[in-house]
């Protein structure tokens, strides 16, 4: 399989396991959907088996995967940018051609996917069956109105994953200027201090002002030296758990926090985990794995589609088995749909991968790399010798 990360010697390993860490992401958040948007009819579980439920289904932690998937965009696009010494014009315009083409293509697949599914869930499945917002969203009207927004990524009820999307875009306008601010060492504690500020801002969560912070520490990894602590690895695990267990952990106490305080939580734990990745010159056998990193190249594939396909195959089950009969079995059901869901989106995603994203990504790059050679292209700063140096994808 081609490839739409760019790999430079040394650095494949590093990329393969930023690239596997992503695709891990990805299945949280499918498996996480699988749990969390049905209205299941969960049995009575004596203390120790609640507990240990428990453990199990917040480890699929769909919110703290979407922090982490912006914390890793801020470290790729600023391991793209990191190599000019000033952001020209043409830099610029280069760096949005290559995001137009990474992002919108296949977005507008899943547009059509999206449509589909919601013809197919509002005439098998029955009212109650899905939590509050993922029913909202299937009752939204299919419109011209409504389809020209959301394939310019604004509008998002087609598709719930696409509200990430709208972030990603938002802040890959954003992201020059942002890499311009952590890059001057003086300027950089006042930049994370007033992205923390946004973060904080009693805003709805779905504006995406609590991401400033995701994109910004995530843009200062690869800015950072290199030289980590001994015991660094212990942090990465510890963060590891914080990432996943913030949200249980906050609920066992009671706390009713805004949702902005596990996101900005999340954000720390990624950037921890995420630096460990890049500085500590580790390799994990699981992230080095083919398989696994045959899923991060079709991760993007495999979180735009998979909600849809998981629409469509619930409602078909529920069509001959009957809804009530699924959710009354929720275990059985979360399992068995959770992994028709992987296996059919995989499926889907290697073919749109092959057809449409790499193909329109490589030539978005090939349009981005033509606008840096007229009339010449910036100067690249020389890497101090020994220093790591990491291709990434944009």
């Amino acid at each position: 399989m081609s490839s739409v990360t760019e790999t430079s010697g040394t650095e494949r390993n590093y990329l393969h396991q930023l690239t596997s860490l992503r695709g891990v992401a990805c299945l949280v958040v499918l498996f996480g959907h699988a749990i969390q948007v049905f209205r299941y009819q969960n049995p009575q579980r004596t203390g120790p088996q609640a507990a240990m439920h428990d453990i199990v289904t917040y480890a699929f932690n769909a919110e703290a995967a979407v922090v982490l998937f912006f914390v890793l965009s801020g470290c790729v696009l600023s391991l793209s940018l990191r190599k000019y010494t000033h952001l020209t014009g043409r830099i610029v315009g280069s760096f949005y051609v290559k995001r137009v083409f990474r992002i919108y293509p296949l977005l507008w697949f899943s547009i059509g996917l999206a449509i589909a599914s919601m013809v197919v869930a509002r005439e098998w499945v029955a009212d109650g069956v899905f939590v509050g917002w993922l029913s909202r969203n299937l009752q939204t009207p299919v419109s011209i109105r409504n389809t020209i927004m959301s394939v310019a990524g604004v509008f998002t009820r087609y598709n719930g994953p696409m509200w990430s999307l709208r972030v990603e875009l938002m802040y890959s306008v954003a992201f020059p200027f942002l890499f311009w601010l952590v890059r001057a060492p003086r300027l950089r504690v006042v930049t994370l201090a007033g992205l923390a500020a946004i973060a904080l801002l009693p805003l709805p969560h779905e504006v995406g002002t609590v991401f400033a912070l995701s994109f910004g520490v995530g843009a200062l990894i690869p800015l950072l030296p290199t030289t980590l602590s001994p015991r660094h690895g212990i942090y990465a695990l510890l963060a590891l758990v914080v990432l996943l267990y913030d949200r249980y952990g906050l609920m066992a106490m009671g706390l009713n926090l805004p949702e902005r305080i596990p996101d900005m939580i999340e954000t720390v734990a990624a950037f921890v985990l995420i630096r460990d990745l890049y500085a500590s010159g580790r390799q994990y056998r699981l992230l080095l794995n083919r398989p696994v990193i045959a899923i991060g190249e079709l991760s993007y594939g495999i979180y735009l589609l998979h909600l849809p396909i998981m629409l469509m195959v619930f409602s078909m089950m529920g069509h001959v088995m009957g809804a009530p009969a699924l959710l009354s079995h929720p275990s059985l059901t979360q399992a068995g749909l959770g992994g028709a869901t992987v296996v059919l989106t995989t499926a889907l995603a290697a073919i749109t991968y092959n057809i449409l994203e790499l193909p329109l990504h490589n030539l978005g790059r090939r349009l981005g790399n033509a606008l840096l050679a007229q009339p010449a292209p910036a100067r690249p700063v020389s890497p101090p010798q020994g220093a790591d140096t990491h291709a990434s994808r944009i």
